[in-house]
This record gives C-alpha cells, sequence and structure tokens, in this order.
C-alpha cells in the first residue's frame, strides 16, 4: 500500500491520535514542558504527501494526514521549526495564526502510516504501550 493511496489530505474530520494524526491533549501537555527542541529544515510536499526533515544532518521521510496543512503552517512561520524527535512532533512557531491553525504536528515515519476514515484512529496494537498491571 502506498502513503498517497491511505492519505486524505484536507480531510478535517479525522479524530484518529496515533501517529500522523492529531495530537491528543495529554501528548501537547506533554510537549509544553517540553525543552529538548532543535531545529529542523522542513518541505512539505502536498502533491506527494510527504514531509522531509533535516535535523542535526540526518534527513527523514514523514508523514502527515494533511500535508497541505503542513505547508501552510510553513509558509507562515515567523521563527525556525523545531523537531521533538521523542515525540515525533514539528512545532511551526506563527502556525496557529496561519490558516493551518496549528503549530504543532505529530508526524509519523512512513511505516506507521495509519489512514484516516473519520473515526477514531488508534495506534496498532504492536505499538501501545500498556501500563504496568495490566
Amino acid at each position: 500500500m502506498s502513503i498517497s493511496s491511505v492519505s486524505k489530505s484536507g480531510l478535517s474530520n479525522c479524530s484518529g491520535f496515533a501517529p500522523g494524526h492529531n495530537i491528543h491533549w495529554i501528548h501537547r501537555r506533554r510537549l509544553e514542558g517540553w525543552e529538548q527542541w532543535s531545529d529542523v529544515e522542513v518541505t512539505a510536499d502536498p502533491q506527494l504527501d510527504l514531509i522531509y526533515l533535516v535535523s542535526d544532518g540526518t534527513q527523514h521521510l514523514m508523514w502527515f494526514h494533511n500535508v497541505p496543512a503542513v505547508a501552510t503552517a510553513l509558509a507562515a512561520a515567523v521563527d525556525t521549526p523545531q523537531w521533538c524527535q521523542r515525540y515525533s512532533t514539528l512545532m511551526v512557531p506563527g502556525g496557529f495564526d496561519s490558516d493551518a491553525r496549528s503549530s504543532f504536528f505529530y508526524l509519523a515515519r512512513p511505516e506507521r502510516v495509519v489512514p484516516c476514515n473519520g473515526s477514531l484512529v488508534r495506534a496498532p496494537e504492536t505499538e501501545r504501550v500498556e501500563k504496568a498491571g495490566s
């Protein structure tokens, strides 16, 4: 399955929280206090539904369910985009004030792409973290 065959760029009713989709409020709260961000070079290609990152000299190919929103945020950036590797999150200063209405994007590696379908999307069973004692 190709990445573009599962993408529905521009889909606004996606309620998924898996990588490549929306950031859950708990995830966002963790990011608020996180201080390990690094400058990143970013290119969002809506035609290919891919995002290219260069962080610390390493190139990463990433996916987001609405690549045009990432491109819109990047066009409105007021400072250097930042990358949080631990939470696979791109922060675009000024993105919230653009038509994208977001400064944070939870990106997925191509092998972790899960399609949007308008209903709740959860990470695959193999990637879920269970609480101790569950």
